[in-house]
C-alpha cells in the first residue's frame, strides 16, 4: 500500500488516497467513539451493492480491525464535491443531475429488510422502535435537553408546536422501515468533470426510516431553491407515487431541528435552508 495523499483530517476519522495493486483507493482510519464505522459503512455499503447496485454508490472492497483503530477500504472515483462545484460555478444546479441522484436514492429505499425504525450499528439495528412514533420520540428527547438547556420556554413551546404537528399526521399512517441514506448534504454528493453525478458518499448516518426523511434532507440541506427542490421531487415521483410532500415537510422539521440542536450545541455554522421553518430563532442563535 502507497499513500498517496491525505484528504481529509477529522477529529476521529483520518481519510487518505491510497494506490494498492496499482489502483487507486480510498483509506479511512477510525478511532475512539467512531471505531464502528468502519464495519457499518462496510455493512451498509455491500448491502445496497447486493440488493440494489448501483453505479452511483462507491464500492466497499475490505474492512480491518487493527489495535484501537478500524480501517475501511472503498472505491476512489475522482471527482469534485457539490458545494465545490457550486464555489467553482455559481450557476451549477442539482436539477442538472436531479434523474440519475433520484434513482439512486430510490433504490436504496426498495431495500425494506428491517422491522425495526432507527439506527444502524455494526450490530444490526437491535436498539430500533417498531413504531414510527416511538422513533420520532426518541428523536425528540434527543433535541428536548439541548433545547431546555439555551432556548426560552417561549421558544421550546413553539417547537413542540411543530413536533405535534409531525406526531399527529403519522400516527395513523402504516409507515415500514426502509434504508435511508440520512444526513444528504452538498459534502457528500460529488459531480464528476463533465458536470454529471459521479457518486453518493459516506453512509456513516445509514439508518431504517421512511424515504421523505432522505428527501427532507435534499430539500434543506442541497437546494438552494424551490425550483431545486420540485426538480428532485418530480423525478422521485416518477419512481414512486407513494411520494407523500406533506410528510417531506414535516420531515424536514425534524432535519431543521436536528441542525438547531448542533448549531447549539457545538457552534456549528449551519447555512440556514431556503425554505427555514425556524428563521426567526435562527437568525437569534446567530446574532447571540
Amino acid at each position: 500500500m502507497k499513500i498517496k495523499r491525505k484528504i481529509f483530517n477529522g477529529i476521529r476519522c483520518n481519510t487518505y488516497i491510497i494506490e494498492e495493486n496499482g489502483k487507486d483507493a480510498i483509506y479511512q482510519e477510525y478511532t475512539g467513539d467512531s471505531y464502528y464505522q468502519a464495519k457499518k459503512k462496510y455493512d451498509v455499503l455491500n448491502k445496497i451493492s447486493k440488493y440494489a447496485s448501483s453505479e452511483y454508490i462507491p464500492k466497499c472492497y475490505k474492512y480491518v480491525e487493527l489495535g484501537d483503530k478500524s480501517i475501511l477500504y472503498t472505491e476512489y472515483k475522482k471527482a469534485r464535491s457539490l458545494k465545490e462545484i457550486r464555489e467553482l460555478k455559481p450557476d451549477f444546479s442539482i436539477s442538472n443531475i436531479a434523474k440519475e441522484f433520484c434513482e439512486t436514492l430510490y433504490k436504496i429505499h426498495s431495500i425494506k429488510d428491517s422491522k425495526y425504525f432507527g439506527w444502524i450499528t455494526d450490530e444490526g439495528c437491535n436498539n430500533g422502535h417498531q413504531s414510527f412514533i416511538k422513533y420520532l420520540e426518541e428523536q425528540f428527547n434527543r433535541f428536548e435537553g439541548v433545547f431546555t438547556k439555551y432556548l426560552s420556554k417561549e421558544e421550546i413551546r413553539l417547537i413542540k408546536e411543530k413536533e405535534q404537528s409531525i406526531v399527529n399526521y403519522t400516527i395513523d399512517k402504516n409507515l415500514k422501515p426502509q434504508l435511508i441514506w440520512y444526513d444528504l448534504n452538498p459534502e457528500n454528493i460529488l459531480i464528476n468533470e463533465e458536470n454529471k453525478l459521479s457518486c453518493i458518499v459516506d453512509p456513516g448516518g445509514a439508518q431504517y426510516s421512511i424515504k421523505e426523511l432522505d428527501l427532507a434532507f435534499v430539500k434543506m440541506e442541497v437546494c438552494k431553491n424551490e425550483e431545486e427542490y420540485k426538480s428532485i421531487f418530480s423525478e422521485y415521483k416518477k419512481l414512486d407515487d407513494t411520494l407523500d410532500e406533506y410528510l417531506i415537510d414535516l420531515m424536514a422539521i425534524l432535519v431543521e431541528l436536528d441542525d438547531i440542536m448542533l448549531r447549539l450545541q457545538e457552534g456549528i455554522d449551519i447555512p440556514m435552508p431556503y425554505c427555514s421553518n425556524f428563521k426567526e430563532l435562527i437568525v437569534k442563535i446567530i446574532e447571540k
